[in-house]
């Protein structure tokens, strides 16, 4: 979640913060007030939170995909090159 060459959270994971505490504060509106949870920001918390689910699975795979791709050019680096060995 948090990129070590940069030092801040990802993208997807600031959106699920957001999302998360956002949620929270109509939650506890819906408590202070009485009142039931109005419909169209629900949806709109709901929504944000699974685009950032998405938007940090994404990141994290291609965050995957970068250290498989650093780490085979490292190993193919490290392997002495054979011309003709037979």
């Amino acid at each position: 979640m948090v990129d070590i060459n940069k030092g801040v959270l990802s993208f997807g994971s600031m959106t699920l913060l957001i999302g998360g505490l956002a949620l929270a504060g109509l939650l506890f509106w819906g408590w202070k007030t009485g009142q039931e949870l109005p419909l169209w920001p629900a949806l709109l918390v709901a929504a944000v939170n699974v685009f950032g689910a998405v938007k940090l699975v994404m990141e994290t795979r291609a965050k995957q995909a970068l250290r498989r791709a650093a780490a085979a050019k490292a190993a193919e680096a490290a392997q002495p090159h054979r011309k003709g060995s037979r």
